[in-house]
């Protein structure tokens, strides 16, 4: 067959990139075309995306990798979730997005948590409360600019707002709309009494597409500056970067109900795939959330403060004159003793940016625990706590579902932390599987080439197998290990946050 070239634009929360996938029929060949940096912007105390760079960077990414391959079939954006623009009558973007970690939904959460409590909420939508949630994020900005109801016309999350300026058409992709707490936990679609309750206009929200959808070619005026064809296609595919990467696991739907995954990177999402929403209780109780997939399905999950922790660690020390890579960091961390002290990731003092040596370290003098001696006991720590988080999801999930988790898949740019990994292996002493890394970039690719009727399910299997090299991490036996795990279990119990 004819080589398929796709284009996943992959946005994260520091970088971006423009990765072409070439399909063949038997294997798809990625490679990064493109790479910028997309931090948030901090001005008058606001933090937001600067989106008008988004789409600079895009369209060079886009024209390069058209004089690379000679022609380009679809694009398709995926991003973190959550976050969203506001759009006018005319279809401009009425202010630059915020970040989710931008502080403007602290002075409304207590009124928001009035009209709708947290077990009310999550029966609704499916989704745990968290001060990042869309749902808080646009009660704020209601809050704070009344007249928003008067002059927003649509409100698109990023991935759907990446493809609105390149298409024209304006539309909500199911798994990020399922970031949201907006949706209702039944019908997929917007959930009217969650925004009568809010007081956020039902019309703001346009459909929610499931399974992908073709949005048409890309703007003439667009295909004409950077010199593509007119007949490039925008696909709406998965824009959730987590659902994105499930669509790149080498698993039967057999598997992928018995096997737990790991997102690993500044965030760790810790989650199993399954039918439909779990909405009891109990998963109230665990703190656990629901999201959706590219095929309607569900992911019930928790999100984890990850290697953030340790990246704001490298960038401290990076300033103060310390040359330190992320390897090295690995490499001090796997020769230095375990102390068998623990950080709460879930406490909010570790997801917020600057001081993080310092924070550990008070956390762990608070707790009357043992002080690390040097650099790579401090890393060991933050990194066998990590490896505790993922095994105390996973029990819930077991719990939860009556269902054995005998292996854990862990994908995405964290899995190169392969002390981590192993760490992971060990603590939960189960198997894990890694790969791929570029999971959220090769599930993009995936589901655009379904939405073309370049590949069928039957196939996706035997493709992602020719294509992904997936890698195996099997449990040693750690002496006490137990004691380890009630001791980490002690310090959350103490904490306040165990059930959080």
């Amino acid at each position: 067959m004819e080589k398929v070239n796709v284009i996943a634009v992959d946005l994260g929360a520091s970088s971006g990139r423009v990765i072409s996938g070439q399909f063949d029929g038997k294997q798809i060949k990625l490679k990064e075309q493109y790479r910028f940096s997309n931090h948030p912007v901090e001005i008058n105390d606001r933090l937001n995306w600067d989106y008008l760079k988004i789409f600079q960077e895009v369209k060079r990414g886009l024209a390069l990798t058209m004089r690379d391959l000679g022609h380009l079939d679809s694009l398709s954006v995926d991003t973190w979730g959550v976050d969203y623009g506001l759009l006018t009558k005319e279809g401009e973007v009425l202010f630059a997005p915020h970040c989710y970690r931008d502080s403007r939904t602290s002075p409304y959460e207590a009124e928001f948590a009035e009209r709708l409590p947290a077990k009310q909420l999550f029966r609704m939508t499916g989704n745990a409360p968290d001060r990042i949630n869309t749902n808080l994020q646009v009660f704020a900005d209601l809050q704070r600019a009344p007249f928003l109801k008067r002059t927003v016309d649509q409100l698109l999350m990023m991935p759907s707002l990446i493809e609105y300026f390149f298409s024209g058409i304006k539309q909500n992709e199911f798994t990020i709309a399922s970031t949201t707490g907006l949706l209702d936990v039944r019908t997929k679609n917007w959930n009217t009494k969650v925004l009568n309750r809010l007081e956020i206009p039902a019309e703001w929200f346009a459909d929610v597409v499931i399974g992908g959808a073709n949005l048409g070619p890309i703007r003439q005026a667009i295909s004409e500056e950077i010199k593509v064809s007119a007949e490039m296609r925008v696909i709406s595919g998965v824009g959730h970067d987590t659902a994105a990467a499930l669509m790149a696991l080498p698993l039967n739907e057999a598997e992928r109900k018995q096997t737990a995954f790991i997102s690993c990177g500044t965030w760790s999402i810790v989650g199993l795939q399954n039918d439909q929403p779990i909405i009891s209780e109990a998963a109230f109780e665990m703190g656990l959330t629901n999201e959706g997939c590219f095929d309607g399905s569900n992911r019930v999950l928790k999100n984890i403060t990850g290697l953030w922790v340790i990246q704001e660690l490298q960038k401290e020390w990076t300033y103060t004159g310390a040359e330190i890579s992320f390897a090295k960091m690995q490499n001090e961390a796997a020769k230095a003793y375990s102390i068998n002290s623990f950080i709460d990731l879930a406490d909010v003092r570790f997801a917020e940016p600057r001081q993080m040596e310092e924070k550990i370290v008070a956390f762990l003098k608070e707790t009357h625990q043992t002080l690390p001696k040097n650099r790579g006991q401090l890393i060991r720590a933050v990194l066998e706590s990590l490896a505790f988080s993922y095994r105390q999801v996973i029990e819930k999930l077991e719990k939860l579902t009556g269902t054995t988790l005998q292996k854990v898949h862990m994908f995405g740019g964290g899995i190169q932390n392969q002390l981590l990994v192993q760490l992971t292996a060990d603590f939960t002493q189960r198997k894990v599987v890694t790969g791929p890394v570029e999971a959220s970039v090769l599930g993009n690719v995936v589901a655009q080439l379904k939405v073309l009727g370049k590949i069928t399910d039957p196939v996706k299997l035997d493709v992602l197998a020719n294509t992904v090299d997936v890698q195996d991490f099997n449990p040693t036996e750690i002496p006490g290990l137990e004691q380890k795990y009630a001791q980490f279990m002690r310090i959350l119990a103490a904490n306040n946050t165990e059930g959080k």
